[in-house]
């Protein structure tokens, strides 16, 4: 397969997984499944080994709501500065982490390599004040994402912010 065929499949892959993700949100689908379609499409198609997605609460915890790869040990090492992952969130960048085991920015690296976490994507998304989340991609090897995936990932973060508040929008409403 020649490079500009497998770019446009890729690209196709990546058209096909957002529009069925949007039918999925505006259709108000089980919340649980959209987010872990979103973590998986995460992984799967960038290469990863693995996705989470976290949501800021009210207490302003970081909580897990969506997870794919990863072990539950690893899940649940702690070990996180929910200051910094807070910070991280509300300043709205992008974190690029090429290599787990020399960079400072990572929290647990013992648990990060005995999971075999080498790099990691962090996707920062907010709807509005009240509804902020972070997905990260950890991946198997060094990671240096092109353009279009980072902008894939972006899109898959905002659509899980969007359904997160879309839902809890939806329940205020019922109650």
């Amino acid at each position: 397969m020649a490079k500009d065929d497998l770019k446009d499949t890729i690209g196709d892959l990546y058209f096909f997984s957002l529009s069925r993700l949007i039918e999925a949100v505006y259709y108000d689908e089980d919340l649980s499944d959209v987010l872990y379609f979103i973590v998986y499409l995460a992984a799967e198609l960038t290469g990863g080994m693995g996705s989470t997605i976290r949501v800021l609460g009210r207490d302003f915890d970081l909580r897990l709501v969506a997870s794919h790869g990863l072990s539950n040990s690893y899940l649940e090492a702690g070990a996180v500065d929910y200051g910094k992952s807070i910070l991280e969130i509300q300043e709205g960048g992008i974190l690029f982490i090429k290599d787990v085991e020399k960079d400072s920015r990572v929290q647990n690296k013992p648990a990060a390599k005995k999971e075999g976490i080498k790099s990691v994507i962090g996707i920062p998304s907010t709807v509005d004040e009240n509804t902020y989340c972070v997905m990260r991609v950890y991946f198997s090897n060094p990671k240096v994402p092109h353009q279009d995936e980072v902008d894939f990932l972006i899109a898959l973060s905002r659509l899980a912010c969007i359904a997160i508040h879309r839902a809890a929008s939806l329940e205020l409403a019922r109650s």
